[in-house]
């Protein structure tokens, strides 16, 4: 961060991992807070963000949040406001969890408040120790959406966690379906699309012959060894004469991921509808894995892609990395 004004500038940014972890206080956007701590421990590069964003119509109409009122209430952590009980929430797992534990108190942390822009009322936990920076983050946008869009834009995250939640969390910050979708979709980053996460069952990661899938397969291969999760390969040929090509697929992935020093578990080359294929065998996992589609936003749009239908239609958790 810059000591004249107070901005991260970009190379400070890209220096460290950056995690966005979007609140809206239900269950499972807890859940991908823990699955950010996992990547997190142990890993003093590391830096999270949690992120509440109230729509501004909604806001309004709640409790008519103001930049004094936001200043008072993140400091002194007056839970009233809507959206503060669920970064309260968030932090004291930060502290339950270790990651905001030991070294991280008295004199190691430094508290303070800064508004980046009109709308943002950040608190900033800083260790002097590791220089690892936990930011709280209250927003107003035009929309949830676009709260999130425009953050990950401005500070180029390594990953955006965001919950598809159904009825645990109402209100002003609820991210339902269609925002986390719209996350994943438009964002031009890595995002996690965290359903039903249950951690310790590995990634998921479904290649082709390409080198952006293989690209995808070296830093999901990155990511699995900050979180020690096991690694499984899958291919899918539309049909037996593209057997060839999926087994090949499956061997240059696995030369990917040895080369990071990773290991894969288990590899699988089937044949079918990708889609249908992926959803069935990765359901299992805690993650399934895909890259993002090389078709334009317009594109996928309208057309579809295997990575946007599995988005939309797998059951479980699933990572669009770019």
């Amino acid at each position: 961060m810059s000591e004249d004004n107070g901005e991260v500038t970009t190379q400070e940014v890209n220096d460290r991992f950056n995690i966005l972890v979007c609140i809206d206080g239900s269950e499972e956007s807890f859940r991908g807070l823990h699955y950010a701590i996992k990547f997190s421990l142990d890993h003093v590069d590391t830096d999270i963000s949690l992120l509440y964003v109230r729509a501004e119509g909604l806001a309004e109409r709640s409790s008519g949040l103001n930049m004094k009122i936001a200043r008072e209430n993140l400091l002194e952590w007056d839970i009233e406001l809507p959206g503060l009980q669920a970064l309260k929430v968030a932090r004291d797992m930060l502290v339950e969890s270790g990651f905001l534990g030991k070294e991280w108190n008295g004199e190691d942390i430094t508290k303070k408040f800064r508004g980046t822009r009109s709308g943002d009322h950040i608190v900033k936990y800083t260790s002097k120790k590791t220089d690892q920076h936990i930011s709280l983050i209250v927003r107003e946008a035009s929309s949830v959406l676009a709260g999130i869009l425009d953050e990950g834009h401005f500070y180029e995250y390594d990953i955006i966690i965001v919950s598809a939640s159904e009825g645990s969390a109402t209100g002003v910050g609820h991210i339902d379906t269609y925002t986390a979708i719209g996350v994943a979709t438009e964002h031009d980053g890595t995002v996690i699309l965290v359903r039903e996460l249950e951690e310790g069952h590995g990634h998921f990661v479904c290649v082709e012959d390409t080198e952006v899938s293989m690209e995808m397969v070296r830093k999901d291969a990155l990511m699995a060894r900050r979180c020690n999760c096991p690694i499984y390969l899958m291919s899918v040929a539309e049909d037996e004469s593209g057997l060839e090509r999926a087994n090949h697929a499956l061997d240059w992935a696995e030369k990917v991921v040895e080369e990071t020093g990773g290991a894969v578990a288990e590899k699988i080359a089937e044949v079918g509808d990708p889609v249908k294929r992926i959803i069935e065998r990765g359901g299992k996992h805690s993650l399934i894995v895909i890259s993002a589609s090389e078709k334009s936003k317009l594109k996928r749009m309208f057309l579809g892609s295997v990575s946007h239908s599995v988005l939309k239609r797998a059951k479980n958790s699933v990572m669009i990395v770019r």
